[in-house]
């Protein structure tokens, strides 16, 4: 391995100026501009890299940052916000640490992070509490964190999500606009952040748009929504709801199955909308109307507000939570009622 001792005996020029140049320490620009430039060609002549792990030791931090994604079920928008972090932090000349948090590996991933001096992390995870043991060890070294596709409002952090309260506000007044008016909202139980949102949404929604019409609200109490869905098809078709929205594109996907199975017409029948605009939802059997989220900016935005707060560019500190503007993309799983039902409402 090159050293600055190797650079200086080929360059004439003492080893501090070198680490000054080659660190871009500010005392570099006390030395003329042709003695820079001596520097770094002859670095680049030589093959030399800095040695980041006896840097990281030197400063107490290393050019890096983790991320830490719970189980998050769906792994093509994980995908897309891990794909929006690798860009940010590449960019920035910042290295991307990955860990798997489980219920019982949060000291690890904590034993890790201090000992590879890692200097901020984002975290991908469904729930808040899932972050307090590791967030606090954080915070206790002054580690900058934030949460992406997750509100960080109650510890004051990062937080970069996006308005799914105005997105399914959006749903209703498309679904009202062509004519429906016993719109459901096929969603989970908990107060999961994103889920209380779209329920929210869809509430005022219903307001807005479909005063007089009681809203209704189907929750399932498990991940395998099929039994709620046959539950919801077998009602007799004056009572159906002529539209369902749903709280996620998986959610719409096995509605639409069952929807299918029992012959009741996607969207003749029953028009259908969810939520995320996943890779499914355009190649579904019936295209999928739902909203899209921009996934991959909401992980770049993610990281580069923890960067800016690790090389202190964030004039407010770590405390930054955004909304990112959501887009109802319309495909064949909605249509027209009043067209298809003869006026009937």
């Amino acid at each position: 391995m090159i050293t600055l001792k190797d650079i200086a005996a080929k360059t004439g020029i003492n080893t501090g100026s070198i680490s000054c140049v080659l660190n871009n320490h500010p005392k570099a620009m006390e030395l003329k501009a042709e003695t820079r430039e001596k520097i770094h060609k002859c670095a680049r002549e030589m093959g030399y890299f800095r040695n980041e792990m006896a840097h990281s030791i030197a400063t107490g931090r290393a050019k890096g940052i983790a991320f830490i994604a719970a189980d998050m079920g769906q792994t093509a928008y994980t995908g897309k916000i891990q794909e929006g972090v690798f860009e940010e932090a590449s960019e920035r000349g910042y290295a991307v640490y990955f860990y798997h948090l489980t219920a019982v590996n949060e000291q690890e991933i904590i034993r890790k992070i201090r000992e590879w001096r890692i200097s901020g992390a984002v975290f991908h995870v469904a729930e808040l509490g899932l972050t307090a043991v590791i967030s606090q060890e954080l915070n206790r070294h002054s580690i900058p964190f934030g949460t992406v596709n997750l509100g960080n409002e109650r510890q004051a952090g990062i937080g970069v999500t996006t308005d799914d309260f105005q997105g399914a506000v959006d749903v209703v007044g498309y679904l009202a606009r062509l004519g429906h008016r016993r719109i459901a909202h096929l969603t989970m139980t908990g107060n999961i952040e994103f889920a209380v949102n779209r329920r929210n949404g869809y509430l005022e929604g219903m307001k807005q748009f479909a005063a007089g019409t009681p809203p209704r609200i189907i929750e399932s109490a498990t991940d395998d929504y099929r039994e709620v869905c046959r539950k919801l098809l077998d009602e007799p078709e004056d009572q159906r709801p002529t539209a369902v929205f749903c709280v996620m594109d998986t959610v719409a996907m096995d509605l639409t199955r069952e929807a299918i199975s029992l012959n009741v017409k996607i969207p003749e029948d029953l028009s259908i909308v969810g939520f995320g605009n996943l890779d499914m939802a355009e190649y579904a059997v019936v295209p999928l109307t739902t909203v899209s989220q921009p996934f991959k900016e909401m992980g770049r935005l993610t990281a580069a507000k923890v960067i800016d707060a690790i090389e202190n560019l964030d004039s407010t500190g770590n405390a930054a939570n955004l909304k990112l503007k959501t887009q109802l993309i319309i495909r064949k799983s909605t249509t027209n009622y009043i067209k298809n039902n003869q006026g009937e409402k």
